[in-house]
């Protein structure tokens, strides 16, 4: 009726006439070519075409694409964001979006379209927007025994129990909850992978940092015998701090001889704060002591030397 006014000649097809109720039944329509074979011959799965949002419910919006074709943008297809609750809180009725086209089934006259695939995904925005090494301030989202999921802009970036925490007996899910707000660095964005790798240990002192206080290279500490490896033996100093006594660190010790719960004196060889390592060695103890003594000796010999001298100047 907005189409057509009266006397109006337009071109119809009958579909049915009815001899007994001397009824005609036309179509307009039919006379029309079919737009959805032209569907099928000008669009294909993957195009961007533009639409109008039509209807929204519930589960997806209508969009029109004109010419009496009408495609539906189903709410999964909206925003990478999966915790879209209402399709009304990103689209408005009348809205011209532009989509993608991912199913047309000319048969059925189903045709399925796309927002999210013409925006980028949030880790590639994620990656635009950031870089390793970055401090940043996330949402733990996920505690498992592994470590946590931390929501940082958008997206879920994984941080081990090995990564939170210097100690290796402390666990994100024991000392984290949900919702908790913690500062994390990101230790690698794995782009292939599409993963995000964080860490807390540059943002929190390592127990070798606080030990480095008090101590220094070449300090002369006793162990006890914790464990005892392949590649050498670990010893704990100062009660908590473990340190490693590489096989060829031990001389003149017998590494066979050894058992946990041993004492053993050495020097401390290395201090590395960044890793939280420290190793202790055996053998540059006995090289101290060897240059001691012949430090000792040498001095006792000039002592001796000059006294005789001192004798023999007397005599004469």
């Amino acid at each position: 009726s907005k189409l057509y006014k009266e006397e109006d000649i337009v071109p119809v097809k009958v579909l049915n006439y009815d001899k007994d109720k001397r009824r005609l039944a036309l179509s307009i329509k039919a006379t029309t070519d079919d737009p959805w074979k032209e569907i099928e011959n000008e669009l294909e799965v993957g195009d961007a075409i533009k639409v109008t949002v039509s209807n929204i419910e519930p589960y997806g919006v209508f969009v029109d694409l004109g010419n009496d074709i009408e495609g539906f943008l189903h709410i999964s297809e909206i925003s990478w964001n999966k915790n879209i609750q209402n399709p009304e809180e990103f689209l408005k009725a009348g809205q011209e979006i532009d989509v993608e086209v991912i199913e047309i089934d000319t048969k059925d006259r189903r045709l399925r379209v796309s927002l999210k695939k013409l925006l980028d995904k949030p880790f590639e925005q994620f990656a635009k927007k950031h870089k390793e090494g970055e401090m940043l301030k996330g949402v733990v989202a996920t505690l498992t025994d592994f470590g946590a999921f931390v929501k940082l802009d958008g997206i879920d970036g994984l941080l081990h129990n090995e990564d939170a925490y210097w100690n290796k007996n402390e666990k994100c899910k024991d000392l984290m909850k949900i919702g908790e707000t913690i500062e994390v660095k990101i230790a690698k964005i794995d782009r292939e992978k599409e993963r995000i790798s964080l860490t807390r240990k540059g943002l929190i002192t390592s127990p070798v940092e606080e030990f480095a206080k008090k101590h220094s290279m070449d300090d002369a500490v006793v162990g006890l015998v914790r464990d005892i490896k392949d590649f050498g033996v670990f010893i704990k100093i100062d009660d908590e701090m473990d340190a490693l006594i590489r096989n060829e660190d031990l001389y003149p010790l017998k590494k066979e001889e050894i058992k946990i719960g041993d004492t053993i004196n050495g020097v401390i060889s290395l201090i590395d704060a960044e890793n939280n390592r420290i190793r202790v060695s055996v053998r540059r103890l006995e090289k101290q002591k060897e240059k001691a003594n012949l430090k000792n000796f040498n001095s006792s010999t000039n002592d001796k030397m000059t006294l005789g001298d001192i004798i023999k100047d007397q005599i004469q």
